[in-house]
């Protein structure tokens, strides 16, 4: 299937008013991961929306900018190495769960694109938020599952394909690198 570009516009607009927000209050360093990020973010996004997949181009492109990100606020520290461990392990345990559930079902929930783009999402923030931009990403995907299932209902609705969760994951990833938590969990 041809990726249709039909999402593109409301994608960019939503990252450019996150990032115009940004620059009232938002460090230079962050201002330039967040510019470096958004491309790969919304192609990612409209990528998965229309084919439920994730390219590990893209996914590559964010986990190494998060990369260097890290090794400019840390060098070669515990902090550092705290940051590499979580996204491993994060990664790991997500593509392990995708996996069993999916073994156990039949059904796809997590997919292993899902789980690298947790862990590239970490490498971006650090170990300390990524458990926000989880809960910001699930969130959204709970709320647009219960507007699509709402709106779906009638003798003559599509069946429907399932939701794409890396979106959510990206624009969460985004949010929380223009806008930190503040505090010890923010580098």
């Amino acid at each position: 299937m041809p990726l249709r570009p039909r999402f593109v516009p409301a994608l960019a607009a939503a990252y450019a008013a996150t990032y115009a927000l940004a620059l009232l209050n938002t460090s230079p360093d962050r201002l330039i991961l967040a510019a470096i990020l958004a491309a790969p973010l919304i192609w990612l996004s409209q990528t998965d929306i229309t084919r439920h997949e994730i390219p590990n181009t893209a996914t590559a492109i964010i986990a190494l900018s998060g990369l260097v990100f890290q090794w400019h606020l840390h060098g070669p520290t515990p902090p550092f190495l705290a940051t590499l461990a979580t996204a491993a392990a994060l990664t790991a345990a997500a593509w392990l769960a995708g996996g069993w559930y999916f073994r156990r079902t039949g059904a796809e929930a997590l997919g292993i694109g899902d789980a690298k783009l947790i862990g590239a999402g970490t490498l971006c923030l650090g170990a300390g938020q990524v458990w926000a931009m989880i809960f910001v990403a699930a969130t959204g995907g709970i709320v647009a599952a219960l507007l699509a299932r709402k709106r779906g209902r009638g003798d003559d609705a599509p069946a429907q394909t399932g939701l794409a969760f890396g979106p959510f994951l990206a624009y969460a990833i985004f949010i929380f690198v223009t806008f930190p938590l503040p505090g010890p969990i923010a580098p």
